[in-house]
């Protein structure tokens, strides 16, 4: 518990903050000024922004409507050029520009939605388009079936005149709404830009005015402090240290209740599975010793000797690697509860043995899953044992967790030696990781691809921050479809090694 007794130097440096009165209403005043020159700014700015995308918004309009006349002018001219001659080539452009045209349009409306200050009467623009456009396709239509005198008896009712008029006059209608509005606009922006440069102007002028306050302040009360200087540096490099020891002490405890949160929800799973199942190994075998005791016939005999020489022993033998586990882990948990934290212990970990006791307690799974797990020579390393378990055991059953169907699994684990590190790799055949997700998977509670498996998304983030801590790094490398590759990077040496040789 902190110490809250006084100490010499806090009456010095309660008086030293305390501020005649006239100084304190400069501060205020000063700070008051500069709020409200903060806060102009950002409304300035904020509108300035707004105008400024409206005017984009507006400008698009416009080339958008003025595009959609020419491209109907330019299917128009395609048209006739087709009807006049019957030549193939004026098809191309007329084609071109009939397709442009209703892109343009399909721009025009989408534009139209967020811009209600340019009454362009978009349902009528959109009907006269798809009128004109149609009366372009059936005369090409009819002009290409060789009934050129019905394509020219359209022509020659006036309508697609009719039409391109109407359409010129509605586009032309966008323009000038948008050129009206674009002027209210731009005189708009120009104004609080003008704006701007005044507050600008001014905030600059205060801050110099205020900053030679300041400083002015600032001499006077260092001549005041001469004599406190020691016992103010002194204080303060006592309060850091206490800010620092109650920061780390809050890192720690933070760090011990997520990892309390994993364990209970994701490590205690897969051996309590595992028990489960051989428990059920159990029961069939200690019927099989039943059947035989009860009725002693002698075909029974084969079942009943299986059972006691191969089956109940395998089951016991992996239902013991299991309650191992989870014993560590409650043991793990109930330390957490009692001390608080749980300092890293270092210790020579053989990885293979800890690789095989990982292996076995989730047997059942591998063997239900039809997985095989290659383990190639792996060295022994200097770090927290337990640690170490939840790491490679959570990469170990989200293989399994999420092998790809119909192709058998092979989960392989392998390791490198450098000058520093061990880099341990757990490479699986399973469904793999979409580029995209590579980063997401390592977020708190966050999951990717499909969830069709049970999990709160917290464990490859325990995982990554169980190594971090440990001073190594973990990194992923996943084709989706193909599998997924773990390499985890270990300090021969870790930094939180304080203990002596042994």
């Amino acid at each position: 518990m902190p110490d809250r007794s006084t100490t010499p130097s806090e009456p010095l440096v309660k008086n030293m903050v305390k501020s005649p009165r006239a100084p304190v209403a400069l501060t205020a005043l000063g700070a008051l000024l500069l709020i409200t020159i903060i806060v102009a700014s950002f409304l300035i700015a904020s509108r300035s922004t707004a105008l400024t995308e409206a005017v984009l918004q507006t400008r698009e309009i416009r080339g958008a409507a003025t595009e959609e006349l020419l491209t109907l002018l330019d299917a128009e001219t395609g048209q006739r050029g087709y009807l006049l001659t019957g030549q193939a080539e004026y098809l191309a452009p007329y084609a071109t520009a009939h397709k442009r045209a209703q892109q343009v349009l399909a721009n025009l409306v989408r534009l139209s939605r967020g811009t209600p200050s340019v009454p362009i009467g978009i349902a009528e623009i959109r009907n006269v388009t798809n009128e004109k456009l149609a009366e372009l396709e059936q005369t090409v239509e009819l002009r290409q079936h060789r009934r050129l005198a019905e394509a020219m008896a359209i022509v020659l009712t006036n309508r697609g005149k009719m039409l391109m008029d109407r359409a010129r006059a509605d586009l032309m209608r966008v323009n000038a709404d948008a050129d009206r509005l674009l002027v209210v606009n731009l005189s708009a922006l120009e104004r609080y830009t003008t704006i701007q440069r005044g507050v600008t102007a001014v905030g600059g002028v205060l801050a110099i005015v205020f900053s030679g306050l300041a400083i002015w302040l600032l001499m006077e009360m260092i001549g005041k402090a001469n004599r406190a200087r020691v016992e103010i540096e002194n204080f303060n490099a006592t309060l850091e240290q206490r800010v620092a020891d109650r920061t780390t002490a809050l890192t720690l405890a933070n760090e011990e209740i997520q990892r309390f949160a994993y364990i209970v929800s994701h490590d205690l799973r897969a051996p309590l599975v595992n028990v489960m199942g051989f428990t059920s190994e159990l029961e069939v075998g200690a019927t099989a010793l039943r059947n035989y005791f009860e009725s002693e016939e002698p075909d029974l005999k084969a079942a009943a000797l299986t059972a006691v020489r191969q089956d109940l022993p395998e089951a016991v033998k992996f239902i013991r690697a299991s309650t191992g586990k989870m014993d560590r882990l409650i043991s793990a948990i109930l330390r957490l509860s009692r001390e608080g934290r749980r300092e890293l212990v270092v210790e020579y970990v053989n990885l293979r043995i800890l690789f095989d006791n990982v292996v076995a307690s989730l047997h059942h799974q591998i063997v239900e899953s039809e997985t095989t797990v290659d383990i190639q020579p792996l060295p022994s390393i200097r770090s927290d044992r337990l640690a170490l378990e939840q790491v490679f055991g959570n990469l170990i059953d989200n293989a399994l967790k999420y092998l790809r169907p119909g192709r058998p699994g092979k989960i392989t684990i392998r390791a490198e030696s450098g000058a520093r590190f061990v880099t341990v790799s757990v490479a699986d055949n399973g469904r793999g990781i979409a580029p995209q997700d590579l980063q997401r998977v390592f977020e708190l509670f966050r999951r990717a691809g499909a969830q069709d498996r049970p999990g709160e998304g917290i464990g490859l983030a325990h995982t990554r921050a169980l190594v971090r801590r440990l001073g190594g790094e973990i990194d992923l490398r996943s084709e989706f479809g193909v599998g997924s590759e773990f390499r985890i990077s270990l300090p021969k040496s870790p930094a939180f090694d304080r203990s002596t040789t042994s």
